[in-house]
């Protein structure tokens, strides 16, 4: 049987479906032990994206340099080894990012308005989805990615619209930062949970054209719009929002205009197409990295695996909020993010420099 290939899409393309997987973590993320909210959040998420783009060098430099080749791709090519450790590590982060995205979306679909729902169905539905995805390749994301794109900004727009009497600007006083490491502590959490960058690493091969334009675009969009999400949070909950599991879900529930009495049914549609795209491009890359190290059947597999393995540790451990909180925590130390994301792409720009100077000295020697 023919399996559906990967095609390409565009650096936006990219981009949007990049923005939606953070969009999700972040809504996602109820506060662990590090947050403190205050007017410091937004000085938190303008450093943090500061420090990302940073870390996006070497993916940018290798995307420039190297159009159409990723990081696991060279690597691969250059040394067998090397790329089968890469594939392993690769495979480990994005199923552990995997997890804890599952976990976190039937942790907060369970409480907050599917409380009755079957918890297997909050797990198996999305996942099947997600499993369909993968099979028909990073195209058909795309084009789903942006239409879930298109509907999570008119939420916001309603939202913002149907609460607007409700706002307080007397919540928006300065406040100095008194613990620089709780400051830090929350930078490092928010850069640590950008496994996008890690996606990026894999799935640049997948981009037509210029493919280093996606960081130009992800990086100041999510960073733009988690300042307004803030910022809509705060006016509207004020010191109330670190008592919240969920800030933006009480946000959405707080709305009333004609059409919709509240929004959080929306709010809850939008995290879940916003989990499905998530999920969806952690499995393309495992499916990229086995594609490129064994055959596109085992390509295939081992992503469907990847599934499996996701389905069956969301199902027996999601509804506890101590394992939701420590596999999340395992990516907020930023371990992952900076092995799959920074040093692995360093290595690859550092092979593919040699290997163009080796090629160089050969075409000269044979002049």
């Amino acid at each position: 049987m023919q399996l559906t290939s990967i095609k390409k899409i565009s650096f936006i393309q990219l981009a949007v479906l990049f923005a939606a997987s953070r969009l999700f973590s972040e809504a996602m993320n109820f506060p662990l032990t590090t947050v403190q909210y205050g007017m410091q959040r937004f000085t938190v998420i303008l450093t943090a994206y500061a420090i990302l783009f940073v870390q996006y060098i070497p993916l940018i430099c290798l995307s420039a340099k190297y159009p159409g080749k990723s990081a696991v791709g060279i690597i691969i090519d250059k040394n067998k080894v090397l790329g089968w450790v890469y594939a392993i590590l690769l495979t480990v982060s994005v199923l552990i990012a995997s997890i804890s995205s599952m976990c976190r979306m039937k942790f907060y679909a369970s409480s907050t308005i599917f409380g009755q729902a079957p918890e297997y169905l909050l797990i198996i539905l999305p996942l099947v989805a997600c499993a369909f995805a993968v099979w028909k390749g990073i195209q058909a994301t795309a084009r789903s990615g942006v239409i879930f794109a298109a509907v999570f900004v008119g939420f916001l727009i309603l939202i913002s619209i149907s609460t607007w009497d409700m706002f307080n600007t007397k919540w928006l006083y300065p406040n100095l930062i008194d613990r620089k490491d709780a400051f830090w502590g929350e930078v490092a959490e928010q850069i640590g949970s950008n496994s996008e960058i890690i996606y990026f690493s894999v799935l640049a091969e997948h981009v037509s054209e210029k493919s280093q334009r996606t960081v130009y675009w992800y990086v100041p969009a999510v960073m733009f719009i988690l300042e307004l999400m803030y910022l809509l949070e705060i006016l509207l909950l004020g010191p109330f929002v670190g008592s919240a599991n969920f800030p933006f879900f009480t946000v959405s529930a707080l709305s009333n205009i004609v059409l919709f009495q509240r929004l959080d049914g929306i709010d809850v549609a939008v995290w879940t197409l916003m989990c499905i795209v998530k999920i969806s491009l952690a499995m393309l890359c495992v499916r990229t990295a086995f594609d490129r190290l064994i055959g596109k059947k085992a390509g295939i597999i081992a992503a469907l695996a990847c599934i499996v393995i996701t389905a069956a540790v969301s199902m027996a451990f999601g509804g506890s909020s101590d394992f939701v909180i420590a596999v999340t925590a395992i990516l907020t130390c930023g371990i992952p993010m900076l092995t799959c994301g920074v040093l692995f792409p360093l290595i690859a720009l550092i092979m593919a420099k040699i290997g163009s100077n080796k090629k160089n000295k050969g075409a000269k020697a044979n002049v």
